[in-house]
């Protein structure tokens, strides 16, 4: 399978870089990578996808191989994301487009298909971060005294995250089996080392020296201690089939919600599934087997 590169700048936004494969199939996936990741750490999966698929990914600003830009929130990110699609008419010629995002990344697809009807012909989202009305109600309440970075539990572990390492190699030893990355396939985590870091550049001598994050800790807190805006309202205008695959070992509050969600839109499905937060590194093939049979169901 090969990759290869798309650019597309949005008016008045970020110009946001990604991947796509040509392979000529007769449906689109257009995926979303979660928060501190980029597109193509998911590669063992992806190319299980992509035999039947083609695949289309932005990496969000700061992320990847996509620019910085100013923080735009969840809402406008995801609108951002949907016009960088629809400037892809040359690759989707009229193909049907479906929808696969990872955390964060099946958040914003998911806004992105309530406020414009008819995006994706169909949805799958893994392990979305999906708050429940009483958390969100708290953590907007959190963010409006200032107390986000005091009390959210992702913001300042991220923030005191390392973020250099001497070599690839280095870092690979660091990550293994730590916290997040905990349990992922060998070649899941290697991914993730060659393309959600780069080459460190030592400003006082214009050299390039190991590597470092992609993502700065900064921006990755960012997204953890912001909300999406209408969330609920945006879950029960979905008009797709929508499948929500959560991992077992998941985050509580998004095994809840999750299966709030289907309650409140006959258009989705919950399963909980083998797995944490990141169950599609820990088990690619299973991961890409139920997305492929999910969309199969769907065009039924």
């Amino acid at each position: 399978m090969k990759f290869y590169p798309i650019e597309k700048t949005i008016d008045g936004g970020p110009t946001l870089s990604g991947w796509c494969t040509r392979q000529g199939h007769q449906s689109v996936l257009f995926f979303a990578h979660g928060n501190g990741f980029c597109g193509r750490v998911y590669e063992p999966m992806h190319e299980l996808l992509a035999r039947q698929y083609d695949l289309l990914m932005f990496d969000l600003p700061g992320h990847g191989c996509s620019a910085p830009h100013h923080f735009d929130g969840w809402n406008h990110t995801a609108e951002h994301l949907r016009q960088a699609l629809s400037l892809c008419d040359e690759f989707i010629a009229g193909r049907e487009v479906h929808a696969v995002g990872h955390s964060l990344g099946g958040m914003l697809s998911m806004l992105a298909a309530s406020s414009h009807p008819g995006t994706f012909s169909s949805m799958v989202m893994l392990d979305p971060i999906m708050f429940p009305q009483p958390l969100l109600f708290f953590m907007h309440l959190l963010n409006k005294v200032g107390l986000t970075s005091v009390f959210h539990p992702f913001v300042k572990p991220t923030l005191r995250r390392r973020r250099e390492w001497s070599s690839r190699e280095q870092a690979f030893d660091y990550f293994h089996n730590r916290k997040i990355f905990k349990g992922w396939q060998d070649r899941s985590l290697q991914c993730y080392v060659d393309h959600a870091l780069i080459k460190r550049r030592h400003e006082d001598e214009g050299s390039l020296s190991g590597v470092e994050l992609r993502c700065d800790p900064a921006r990755e807190a960012r997204w953890f201690a912001s909300l999406p805006e209408k969330l609920w309202p945006a879950v029960a205008k979905l008009d797709c089939p929508v499948s929500i695959f959560m991992g077992q070992e998941t985050y509580p509050f998004a095994l809840r919600a999750g299966a709030h969600a289907q309650k409140k839109n006959t258009n989705i499905t919950f399963s909980v599934v083998p797995g944490g937060h990141c169950f599609m590194q820990e088990f690619p093939q299973q991961a890409a087997e139920r997305v492929l049979s999910t969309l199969t169901d769907s065009a039924k």
